[in-house]
């Protein structure tokens, strides 16, 4: 389904929560050959409320843009951060990691996992449900005929601060926008400069949804 292009957004690092559905290791293909990284949150009401104020105006913006440019009015897609019960649940995926541009020029795109010093998470250490962590997330505004005007959070970084099984571990890439966490586990291997360039991959994210 065409998306318009849309302007990049500021993103997001998000308060420690607990990882629902994580997937995050490597990338999935159940749904979608090229492959994606998905992961939700679940974060107190004050944490989702805090998100949503980020997002909104930005979804409003998009809506009234596409408004105009329609000359009708055009529905809109719920938010990626919805209220369920006592708590906030934010999703948020990227996709497609394997894909080719319009030059035709193929690109694989890397999701950041760091520990507390800044170093890459030992992706053969699997991030369970339940596990305490944070996302780094861009927002993206986009419209669809058939759904609207919608914004999702593009995925680009986790840090882990509890593993689920209880091995206390946390990751702060400063490129994400990740602090230091006292005390947190130290995974070994190489530093964060040379493992990723931030840059270059918030860059190759593709507008999809």
């Amino acid at each position: 389904m065409a998306i318009k292009s849309r302007q990049k957004e500021q993103a997001i690092t998000t308060s420690v929560g607990t990882a629902q559905y994580p997937w995050v290791n490597t990338p999935s293909t159940k749904f979608l050959p090229e492959g994606e990284y998905t992961c939700n949150i679940i974060l107190t009401k004050q944490e989702g409320e805090s998100i949503i104020k980020k997002i909104q105006p930005i979804l409003d913006k998009k809506l009234q843009d596409q408004e105009e440019e329609s000359g009708k009015k055009v529905k809109t897609f719920d938010l990626p951060v919805q209220l369920e019960g006592d708590t906030y649940i934010l999703k948020a995926k990227m996709k497609p990691v394997n894909g080719v541009y319009k030059d035709g020029t193929k690109f694989t795109n890397s999701l950041g996992l760091f520990d507390s010093k800044g170093n890459p998470w030992d992706r053969e250490v699997i991030i369970k449900g339940g596990s305490k962590v944070r996302l780094n997330v861009r927002p993206r505004a986009w419209f669809s005929p058939l759904l609207g005007v919608g914004i999702s959070l593009d995925l680009l970084g986790v840090q882990v601060i509890e593993l689920a099984d209880g091995e206390l571990s946390s990751q702060a890439a400063e490129a994400f926008g990740f602090t230091e966490v006292e005390g947190g586990y130290v995974n070994g291997g190489e530093t964060l400069d040379q493992a990723l360039d931030a840059e270059e991959e918030e860059d190759v994210i593709k507008a999809d949804f």
